[in-house]
């Protein structure tokens, strides 16, 4: 009798839990039911942005029932939908909502505009980052940041805080990438993808870092 009790809760353990380890798969239709290509996602609490491909198709994974899915139709728009348990989903955009099916359900959840970032701070989170379309380290800094100017002079990208104080030739800011440290914005640039960025902040005042430090520092922090 204890082992078909222990059997029973095993079966019943294994159907609540086994979703946790499942992946979504689905694909995102225009309003036109076209596939929709390149439609971000992100799973709310996760790093990692999704993007459907050029079928429209794509893939979640270690998903659980309840989770939040944010998908952005386009730059300034935004919805939450919630997984409900299925593996298997279509999502139809809309022009002010989007229909997401699954199974044999049907939910429908509005879109809300993304508030436009306000790039007072010194800064640059990682929800801000995921609403850009930066191809490159260049691009994400440029006009986020006051006081932080990029400027193409003798044939290179250069990088300058406002109210740095160099005693020397060089006037960039010192990089930071994961401890790495890099004197240039083009060799800032080289070393690290968009996509794997987590957080920049900037500092005027580098003093804690020498002389290294006297034009500001740029802290990247990865992944």
């Amino acid at each position: 009798m204890k082992h078909r009790i222990f059997i029973v809760f095993i079966v019943l353990f294994t159907a609540l839990t086994s979703w946790a380890q499942e992946s979504v798969t689905g694909v995102i239709l225009d309003s036109k039911g076209k596939p929709a290509k390149r439609i971000k996602m992100l799973l709310k609490g996760r790093m990692k942005m999704t993007t459907s491909s050029s079928k429209g198709t794509f893939e979640l994974k270690n998903v659980k029932e309840g989770d939040t899915l944010y998908v952005y139709p386009n730059r300034k728009l935004m919805t939450a939908v919630p997984m409900l348990g299925s593996p298997t989903c279509t999502i139809h955009l809309g022009e002010n909502s989007l229909r997401y099916a699954y199974e044999s359900k049907t939910i429908i959840c509005m879109y809300k505009v993304i508030p436009k970032p306000t790039y007072n701070s010194n800064i640059i989170t990682y929800e801000q980052i995921q609403q850009l379309d930066a191809n490159n380290l260049v691009d994400l800094l440029r006009g986020r940041i006051a006081g932080l100017q990029i400027d193409y002079s003798d044939g290179k990208m250069k990088a300058t805080i406002r109210g740095g104080s160099s005693f020397s030739l060089n006037t960039e800011p010192l990089f930071i990438i994961s401890g790495a440290e890099y004197n240039s914005l083009e060799e800032a640039n080289n070393s690290v993808a968009v996509k794997d960025i987590r957080e920049v902040e900037v500092k005027k005042d580098g003093s804690e870092y020498g002389m290294k430090g006297a034009n500001g520092v740029i802290i990247i922090r990865t992944k």
